[in-house]
């Protein structure tokens, strides 16, 4: 009986290994690095793109506008990202506040968190940020508040104060 049990054991862990390190899909809503957005990643073609679905605004507060002097909700950041052999995405993210283009690779590590790196040239020459999966629902307002972001899943140290 036991050995039946220990093969079975064994025969479910093999099975599910190839699973288990399968690359998890980007695709869904997260809270910037910051904790002052919410980005929703989807399928746009055979890439990704990604857009701000919700904004950190106090009451009272006006939608922040980009360099075109445009609402930043609905802005597409995210421009189409081709999928990599390893599990990674690679494209081109915007800066809401001028414009610029960089380039982005970003893949979900083992915790479910997003590692997006925006870079100039090579990816030497940038920066790593660690975006956390929102759970909740964006408004179709745009705005969040620090309480929403933080009910939805951004962990206790990256909250906003």
């Amino acid at each position: 009986m036991l050995r039946r049990i220990l093969f079975l054991i064994a025969f479910l862990s093999a099975g599910m290994g190839p699973a288990l390190a399968a690359p998890r899909s980007p695709v869904g809503a997260w809270v910037t690095a910051s904790g002052g957005a919410v980005v929703q990643i989807e399928q746009c073609g055979n890439a990704l793109c990604g857009h701000v679905s919700g904004i950190v605004l106090n009451p009272g507060t006006p939608m922040p506008v980009d360099w075109q002097g445009q609402p930043e909700c609905g802005l597409q950041l995210l421009r189409p990202s081709s999928a990599g052999q390893d599990g990674s995405w690679h494209g081109r993210i915007v800066d809401p506040r001028n414009g610029s283009a960089y380039h982005v690779e970003f893949h979900v590590d083992r915790q479910g968190r997003l590692h997006l790196r925006g870079y100039l040239g090579l990816p030497i020459f940038g920066e790593t940020q660690i975006w956390h999966r929102y759970e909740g629902a964006a408004p179709t307002s745009c705005r969040l508040t620090p309480g929403q972001v933080a009910e939805a899943g951004l962990p206790d140290d990256k909250r906003l104060r």
